[in-house]
């Protein structure tokens, strides 16, 4: 039997033509059916606030969506699970953006970068990054701080031996932009063909005045089953964070060193999808999160279940072991719900359940005061009875790793919650026997009739602000463009017009506000309604402008006819590649009771540490004398219980000397503490390293 998952993730990587093939295909050999066993014409949209204390966010555009450039090339602009939107911090106040793109039908698709100055405008600095005219693209970007020098990597001839160039552009030499140094290439070594590199910068084991930069590739190369292999090639070297750094240092290839994950995986064809994410808050963490997937069924000893799955690295990103392997398995889905409106499997059969997963993984990894998350699209179908889905839902959600297990949050929740014994809600309600509201449809469409009618796929970003707590997720929503295609006049006009949402959340993703339709036709702050706004990307962090608002940079593609040329499925008119910045508001949640609002916690101080470590904690009101302090290994087994000291009524702490409940020294490694009494905390990290 082929599992769904295993089917909808094929279905959803078909990528980009590159010189009249692509740079690769991911796809499976069965076309999914959609369930239409409900009258369409009794299909309806939910209208109306669903919760008072999530409302819609308050929200300014501060700089109009303004076209850098145009380019013929309509698909995924900004590369797969990249943030490649970079502000610049202690030193230059701009933003720096990488991106991809074709400037006639005929020309090479080229690697672009682009600088918006403090105010967020990029005017005329943009141009290709090389001066050489090579087929390129899939970058990706990060920024050195204390210089404010950009890195970026892409890959270009791709073929059998894609190449990756890595150069850096000199802003701190005029503090102007575009002083891009000779690149240096990272080769590969056949049969392997890493391309799609990403950077990322983090903390380093040789000090706080040094930084470390991970350049991750996935290979392309097939494994024995004729699948891509995607294990993950990390190189990654150290360099002082200085103003006066030495950057040829970094533009040597010998500098570098090199460790690959995901190798052992091929010969069971257990393929990973996923994102890597360094963690601000522990120095030498890093993960990778995503979901795993038996392309051939269960071969024996696999590496993983299938399903969610998180493997991080307490070495700054060096080894890999499977005892910080994690997943959510032995089942390939989530969760199941109750099905309600009585949907029938391909046999004409009710069954009681619906299975919940995730399809659709284009999307990043964040780190934040809670744990690690990633944004996925959440499929219902069934198990054993054929291989579809429901192309009426397809909401937005997240995974989270919250430091001792996963938990999976609809963003936002839905209106209706199923009545069977999950405990998660459904993105459709019924009124009487026949009419079914839907809610969302976080993706324009597929056509269930074999034809890849992919439009445009979705591209689910995150930004965070730790000190905030705040969590921002945006997507595109093709709810209005399903309702428009069953035949409701009153979406005829978004029948082409997919609309980016942006939901946020004041408490780690714990609740999510009603989403802002931010590129609605009707969006009374900007006339959208000449645009088709698909592949949105957004900065990492969301910058802080004082009572509750914050900011954030973004571009999308704004396609001038709607579907992919470069999927095959739509005319190749082009469209702008489209640069704003736009200001949030993160009201507090309205809820008492909620445990991530109500406590502010430091993290432990040492830590790493040897013999003992404080534990401060914060709370917004009153802490309980009863309160104490749970310790927890990575596997979520409870090792010490402490008492809380009060300093204030709000503010207590906690001494751990490393042992646990019965005075024995605790294992080196990671741990996690948590807050339990009258307020709860979400999971706080820490490594004991004797």
């Amino acid at each position: 039997m082929q599992k769904i998952t295993t089917t909808l993730f094929m279905l959803l990587f078909i990528f980009a033509a590159i010189a009249g093939a692509s740079d690769f295909m991911k796809a499976s050999e069965n076309q999914p059916q959609a369930v239409q066993n409900y009258d369409i014409s009794k299909m309806k949209m939910y209208q109306g606030q669903m919760r008072e204390n999530t409302p819609v966010p308050d929200y300014n555009i501060v700089v109009n969506p303004y076209g850098i450039m145009t380019s013929y090339y309509d698909y995924m602009p900004g590369s797969y699970v990249s943030y490649p939107i970079r502000p610049q911090s202690d030193y230059g106040g701009g933003t720096y953006m990488a991106f991809f793109g074709t400037a006639s039908t005929t020309a090479n698709r080229r690697q672009y970068w682009a600088y918006a100055d403090a105010a967020g405008n990029v005017g005329a600095n943009w141009a290709t990054i090389s001066t050489y005219d090579y087929w390129q693209g899939y970058g990706s970007m990060a920024v050195h701080p204390a210089t404010g020098n950009p890195f970026a990597s892409w890959h270009e001839d791709f073929g059998v031996d894609p190449k990756l160039p890595f150069n850096y552009d000199d802003y701190h030499l005029l503090s102007i932009p575009g002083f891009w140094a000779t690149p240096i290439v990272f080769l590969n070594t056949p049969p392997n063909q890493y391309c799609w590199p990403y950077i990322h910068v983090g903390a380093s084991p040789d000090g706080p005045n040094y930084l470390r930069i991970y350049h991750l590739s996935n290979n392309n190369n097939t494994d024995p089953f004729g699948h891509p292999c995607e294990d993950v090639r990390i190189l990654y070297t150290d360099i002082e964070n200085s103003e006066w750094v030495d950057f040829s240092t970094i533009m040597n290839t010998a500098n570098w060193d090199e460790v690959t994950v995901f190798t052992d995986w091929r010969a069971k064809s257990c393929r990973p999808f996923q994102s890597f994410a360094v963690d601000p808050n522990l120095d030498g963490h890093v993960a990778f999160i995503g979901c795993a997937v038996w392309l051939e069924g269960d071969l024996g000893d696999m590496p993983v279940e299938e399903g969610a799955f998180m493997w991080e690295s307490f070495d700054y990103g060096e080894t890999w072991d499977y005892a910080n392997l994690y997943s959510d398995g032995p089942t390939d889905y989530f969760y199941t719900v109750a099905n309600l409106p009585q949907f029938e499997d391909n046999a004409q059969q009710i069954l009681p359940e619906l299975e919940v997963g995730a399809i659709g993984y284009h999307s990043t990894a964040t780190f934040d005061n809670y744990g690690l998350h990633f944004p996925y699209l959440q499929y219902y179908g069934f198990d054993d009875a054929g291989t579809y889905y429901f192309n009426h839902f397809l909401p937005s959600a997240e995974l989270v790793w919250n430091g001792t297990g996963f938990e999976y949050h609809n963003v936002p929740e839905f209106p209706w919650m199923d009545t069977g014994t999950s405990g998660h809600d459904v993105p459709w309600g019924i009124e009487g026997d026949d009419t079914l509201y839907v809610y969302s449809v976080a993706y324009s469409k597929y056509e269930p009739s074999g034809g890849a009618a992919l439009f445009h796929e979705n591209a689910q970003k995150q930004a965070v602000n730790i000190e905030n707590n705040w969590v921002l997720q945006m997507w595109v929503d093709g709810t209005y463009v399903q309702l428009a295609e069953d035949g409701d006049p009153a979406y005829a006009a978004y029948a082409q017009h997919p609309i980016i949402y942006i939901s946020v959340s004041s408490n780690n993703g714990q609740t999510w506000s009603e989403p802002l339709e931010f590129t609605d036709i009707y969006n009374p702050n900007f006339n959208f309604s000449d645009q088709i706004t698909v592949y949105p990307y957004i900065s990492q962090t969301i910058k802080d402008l004082g009572d509750d608002w914050g900011e954030i940079m973004y571009y999308y593609f704004n396609d001038n006819s709607f579907g992919s040329f470069v999927q095959g499925q739509g005319a190749q008119t082009g469209g702008e590649i489209t640069q704003g910045v736009i200001q949030i508001e993160f009201p507090e949640v309205g809820v008492d009771d909620e445990p991530i609002q109500n406590i502010i916690f430091s993290q432990n101080q040492p830590n790493p540490f040897r013999n003992s470590t404080k534990i401060s904690f914060s709370s917004k009101k009153a802490l309980d004398e009863g309160t104490n302090v749970a310790i927890y290994n990575a596997r979520g087994q409870l090792v010490r219980t402490l008492s809380l000291t009060l300093e204030t009524p709000q503010n207590g702490f906690a001494d751990w000397d490393g042992k646990d409940d019965s005075g024995r020294n605790a294992a080196n490694g990671i741990y996690f503490y948590k807050l339990n009494g009258t307020v709860n905390s979400p999971a706080g990290k820490m490594l004991l390293a004797r």
